[in-house]
């Protein structure tokens, strides 16, 4: 995908993470790999085919159109983005960079028409920002492995301009304050049970990688999921190896607790 033409707004972002091209692909261009770390999908394997992600409670589903699919190199797809906006198109790009790692970039907007939509290709690209995080987490640590899936948002009713401050109450109910990435934390007193590794943080986000009560990944971000909306609490968390019935469990107490937190990002 290039921005040749003078009307496409696109954002760009890449990581390097482990793996061969092929396990990489495998984590983003397949049903099961994309779910693992990002949200369940189902793909049709080749260029014309049918693309469907579920993006509960985030969005609405997604029906897409796999636009490019040169495995272990390159998969696009594009999706329809509103009534009165281009086709959102999104691409993968799979390097090769030496030492069992790969470069993966992803590039996400409009190829064409792109003018007046500046808004939602930062917000997005933001997204992916983050998302390609939880990518490089899957693949160091659970590489292969189905997850279950806990999705949870909760809204603040708060303008984006308040994201600093709001992130700051979040990670002071999480019991992690400005702890690192690789920083041990467990969550306090009255909190749901969660222990293991700072993962990952930046400006409103952090990745947690727990050990307690089960191997998972939990991504919590103050991000606002379309433009001009105001902030929510936002949770994505993969459990990996977790017995039958606990994801389903894990969402309904985080979506509990954070509903009755709600009340300290007033103050």
């Amino acid at each position: 995908m290039t921005d040749d033409d003078p009307t496409a707004r696109l954002s760009s972002h890449e990581i390097t993470v482990p793996g061969t091209p092929d396990e990489v692909w495998r984590a983003i261009a397949t049903g099961p790999g994309h779910a693992a770390w990002l949200f369940p999908a189902d793909i049709d394997p080749a260029a014309g085919g049918a693309m469907t992600v579920h993006r509960e409670p985030y969005g609405e589903t997604a029906h897409a159109t796999v636009t490019g699919w040169d495995p272990p190199h390159r998969f696009g797809y594009e999706e329809p983005a509103g009534p009165d906006a281009p086709p959102l198109a999104t691409e993968f790009l799979v390097e090769a960079a030496g030492g069992g790692s790969c470069v993966v970039r992803v590039v996400n907007g409009f190829r064409r028409d792109g003018e007046g939509w500046e808004d939602l290709v930062e917000g997005a690209g933001e997204g992916w920002r983050m998302s390609l995080t939880v990518l490089r987490a899957y693949l160091t640590h659970f590489a292969g492995r189905p997850a279950g899936s806990v999705g949870v948002l909760v809204g603040l009713g708060l303008p984006a301009a308040e994201r600093p401050r709001a992130a700051a109450v979040l990670d002071r109910l999480l019991g992690i304050g400005a702890a690192p990435a690789g920083a041990a934390f467990r969550t306090p007193a009255g909190a749901p049970e969660l222990a293991g590794t700072v993962e990952a943080r930046s400006p409103g986000y952090v990745l947690l990688r727990a050990a307690e009560p089960y191997p998972a990944l939990y991504a919590f971000s103050c991000f606002p999921m379309a433009p001009g909306a105001p902030l929510s609490v936002n949770l994505l968390a993969r459990l990996y190896g977790a017995p039958p019935g606990a994801a389903a469990r894990e969402e309904d107490r985080w979506r509990t607790w954070l509903t009755a937190a709600r009340h300290a990002f007033d103050n």
